[in-house]
């Protein structure tokens, strides 16, 4: 049995038809009409009834029946009229139907998200802050966890008319996704790992050592959007949650287009001599652009006062990764270590994102959205894995980029939508 309020799907001209509230939308009677204006049979039998109902005189007082309700007259004699599957709805059923679909369909959409999102700690494992006599290390890259960070996400598309393409363009930026991680030691026998902490009296002996991380991300994409819809309720579809007269409509978009995104990323590392309030550091920062041509789709159902949404994004890009490295020295400050080096290279990488929202339907245009959301990044550089602790300085050392990392974020978006 169908749940309540959904009609039970027959074939053929046993399908059941339901009562429903005669002021369900106008596209329901016309896409009835088009149904028995398009099937020969159904058109035979019609015109077949109308005249036996004529030749007995009985056509004003017999019930109508549902089909006849619906249907288009046609002419009974000699079934002359059309039967093509493909026969015209009269001008004005046409327009009734495109304003019909045109309120339950629209053709402009902006939505306006505040976003929560954090970063995973996809770095290359490697200590940064090492006991000088056991070797024991106390800091590695593998500790750090980012903090929930503040962003939005703002869209606006609009279909086009017709078989046409619409289009879209969207925006969204996180800021300060900030990590940080600290390691003390009373005897004061932290250094550097590797040769640094050996060859540098700034990077050893130091009672405190820490990390402090920061992630910025924007991102900005144009589509070309191939719009499809079901029509909305329909007791002949054999799609279940069509035939349920609580469904208000589906929709598939197909999307292609181009995405930029731009990913900051900054890291200092620090150690604190005995008694000192300072740190001595060795701080890295990347700049990673991706210029993608991207594909994606996305889904809408709605039911009522309620709707669910979801997309998936992926694109492919080429990337512009630079990077930038400086060591401060509290006690030689104009005499780092090394003096500030950089780098650039251009590769290959990824971009993809995913969301899944519920939507409570205020009216007809606005509604209240609150989802979760997934992204991925690859092909790009994350500042702690440019840390080289070398004790060499030459010129060509803290150059070279590192642009094979990964990024996922993952969190939640909360806003508004308008739909007209």
């Amino acid at each position: 049995m169908p749940p309540a309020g959904c009609a039970e799907y027959t074939s053929g001209m046993n399908r059941a038809w339901p009562a429903v509230d005669n002021g369900r939308m106008m596209s329901n009677s016309l896409h009835s009409a088009r149904v028995a204006r398009s099937h020969p049979t159904a058109r035979a039998l019609l015109a077949a009834a109308l005249a036996l109902s004529s030749a007995t005189g009985l056509a004003a007082e017999a019930p109508p029946t549902p089909l006849a309700d619906d249907a288009i007259a046609v002419p009974a004699a000699g079934f002359a009229a059309d039967t093509s599957f493909d026969a015209p709805l009269p001008a004005d059923e046409t327009r009734l139907m495109s304003q019909a679909w045109s309120e339950s369909d629209p053709r402009r959409y902006f939505v306006a998200d505040v976003l929560g999102m954090q970063r995973n700690n996809a770095l290359k494992y490697q200590p940064l802050a090492v006991e000088s006599t056991t070797r024991f290390v106390g800091l590695s890259s593998n500790q750090l966890q980012s903090t929930f960070a503040p962003g939005i996400r703002l869209l606006y598309g609009q279909y086009g008319e017709g078989e046409s393409v619409g289009w879209e363009t969207g925006y969204i930026g996180l800021w300060n996704m900030y990590s940080h991680s600290q390691v003390d030691s009373p005897g004061s026998v932290l250094q550097a790992p590797g040769g640094l902490g050996f060859a540098s009296p700034a990077y050893r002996d130091a009672s405190h050592a820490t990390f402090t991380g920061v992630t910025s991300l924007q991102s900005a994409d144009v589509n070309l959007v191939l719009h499809s819809y079901d029509g909305g309720f329909d007791r002949l579809s054999p799609r279940a949650a069509q035939r349920c007269d609580w469904y208000d409509g589906g929709h598939l978009d197909w999307l292609a287009g181009f995405r930029w995104a731009d990913l900051e990323d900054s890291a200092q590392l620090g150690f604190i001599p005995s008694g000192g309030t300072s740190a001595n550091t060795y701080s890295a920062r990347t700049t990673s652009n991706l210029f993608a041509g991207q594909v994606g789709v996305r889904g809408r159902m709605e039911f009522q006062e309620w709707a669910l949404e979801s997309w998936i994004k992926i694109g492919l890009a080429g990337t512009s990764v630079s990077q930038s490295q400086s060591f401060y020295d509290q006690l030689a400050p104009d005499s780092p270590f090394r003096t500030p080096r950089s780098g650039w290279h251009g590769g290959v990488g990824m971009i993809s994102d995913a969301n899944l929202s519920a939507v409570w339907r205020m009216n007809r245009v606005w509604g209240v959205r609150m989802g979760y959301n997934l992204m991925w990044l690859t092909g790009v550089g994350l500042a702690a894995d440019q840390l080289n602790f070398s004790a060499n300085q030459g010129p060509s050392t803290g150059t070279a980029i590192d642009s094979t990392g990964s990024l996922a974020l993952s969190g939640v978006n909360a806003g508004l939508e308008a739909r007209w």
